[in-house]
């Protein structure tokens, strides 16, 4: 098989044809390092990129397979490692400046699950420092570029793993989220990501931004890709103060059974009827007619408190993401960028009591989102305002207007992290630029499994929009 096509397989894909032996892992992971040393010097998606280990464990897969010990769908599969993830032996700088050297002795709890499932790290994906903005733009280690356009902004913080993806390096790849990391830059790249319930993948290993908003989920390019990774990822870690010992399902199990009769809800409180983009509007449009043909109710409803979600978001993030940056910049305030510095200040200006008190609220906030989405299968919203703004200007265009890309996806994303709620990005065609728009599939705590199974019955009805790729070949 060529390149480009094994390439461009998802990882769903790359797991039957490895399993049928229609594929070896030692060619799946040949093809994908030649197209990372081809195009990565073009986007910047990898920060390091991990070879000759990769080949090692891609030659022990193949022969493990061969001889009927498969550790399940995921092994001889390649993923990528956003690099504020501690793995093994491996450079994980946090994209700081601070850790320039920093090679850490144990794996991150995500990355020795995914080693258990037999799946082949090719290396670490760029991030924005700290994980800390939302642009991938990074004064340490460079920009990360948009496969769709190099002049655009890839998004962050997870910016290297949607490139990758997107670009056909990688089938899949980590991103964490603490207000839209994985989000929004799966969104601007055209790939689907999930955060899942907060609790549900142990963040053990992973450089803090804000433990109580921080997420790990998987970035790839389908559905069924992501249930197959968030199978091997999910799960109980007693040593996470973050996680919660909750039944975790077979989430590729039901994922094909549809959504005829499924209720969908539209509640625009959840953006607080945020301006949005004509073409990202009437994609949003054609998805609801998508789902209503597939027989599913669709049906606008209220939750007027869904704002204070937004409002409360700064109050909590800043308390703590100060108190974790707090001995970094007392040291070496010029050791970081002048965006996560300026974050830095203001996040240490929040009064303690400001903090106390957003963290009450929230948890009676949390319980009211809850039940109101058990009330539905899920619901859908745009998943960001905009198209990936210009490198140079950060300006988006919002129906004609230049806009200041500075945080515009927060409505949209970040109160999702605050209800803890699983939340799905998946393509939605292109604008007149040929830029990615996306759509966001919520669903209640715990079901990752339908915002899976509602996502995968709008590729399986959009396949136009499942066959688009980058314009790199």
């Amino acid at each position: 098989m060529p390149d480009d096509a094994l390439c461009y397989l998802s990882a769903y894909e790359l797991s039957e044809k490895i399993q049928a032996k229609a594929l070896s892992p030692v060619e799946v992971t040949e093809a994908f390092l030649r197209r990372i040393e081809a195009l990565n010097d073009k986007y910047l998606a990898f920060l390091t990129v991990t070879g000759d280990r990769a080949m090692e464990e891609a030659r022990r897969a193949e022969a493990e397979i061969a001889a009927g010990r498969s550790l399940g769908p995921l092994h001889g599969v390649p993923y990528g490692a956003k690099d504020i993830i501690d793995t093994a032996g491996v450079l994980t700088t946090n994209g700081s400046s601070f850790h320039r050297d920093n090679v850490p002795s144990e794996d991150a709890e995500c990355i020795r699950r995914l080693k258990g499932a037999g799946a082949i790290m090719l290396g670490k994906t760029h991030t924005h420092e700290f994980a800390a903005a939302s642009t991938t733009i990074n004064p340490h280690w460079g920009t990360c570029r948009n496969p769709w356009n190099p002049e655009r902004i890839v998004g962050g913080s997870s910016g290297g793993s949607a490139a990758a993806v997107a670009a056909g390096m990688i089938p899949a790849a980590l991103g964490t989220d603490t207000g839209g990391s994985v989000r929004t830059p799966a969104a601007f790249c055209g790939i689907v990501g999930l955060k899942p319930t907060h609790g549900r993948v142990s963040i053990r290993g992973i450089c803090p931004n804000v433990l109580s908003l921080d997420h790990l989920g998987p970035m790839t390019r389908s559905a069924r890709g992501g249930a197959l990774f968030l199978n091997a990822l999910a799960g109980f870690d007693a040593m996470d103060s973050k996680t919660r010992n909750v039944p975790v399902p077979d989430y590729a199990a039901d994922i094909g059974r549809g959504v005829k009769g499924s209720r969908i809800i539209l509640c625009p409180d959840f953006y607080s009827n945020a301006e949005v983009d004509g073409e990202i509007a009437q994609a949003f449009v054609h998805a609801i007619d998508v789902f209503r043909d597939l027989g599913a109710k669709v049906e606008t409803v209220s939750f007027p408190d869904a704002g204070r979600f937004g409002d409360l978001f700064q109050s909590i993030a800043g308390p703590e993401f100060a108190e974790f940056h707090r001995p970094f910049f007392e040291k070496n305030p010029d050791g970081y960028g002048a965006d996560v510095r300026e974050r830095y200040e203001w996040s240490a200006e929040i009064p303690l009591d400001d903090y106390v008190r957003a963290m009450r609220e929230r948890v009676l906030l949390r319980r009211e989102a809850a039940a109101f989405l058990r009330g539905a299968d899920a619901m859908i919203m745009p998943s960001v305002p905009c198209a990936a703004p210009p490198i140079e200007t950060l300006t988006a265009e919002i129906n004609g207007r230049g806009v200041r890309f500075h945080y515009l996806h927060r409505p949209f994303l970040s109160c999702h992290n605050m209800t803890g709620c699983p939340s799905l990005v998946a393509p939605m065609g292109l604008n007149k630029l040929g830029l990615p728009l996306s759509l966001n599939i919520v669903t209640a705590p715990w079901r990752e499994a339908d915002a899976l199974r509602v996502a995968h019955a709008y590729e399986s009805a959009t396949p136009d929009i499942r066959a688009l790729r980058p314009p790199i070949d």
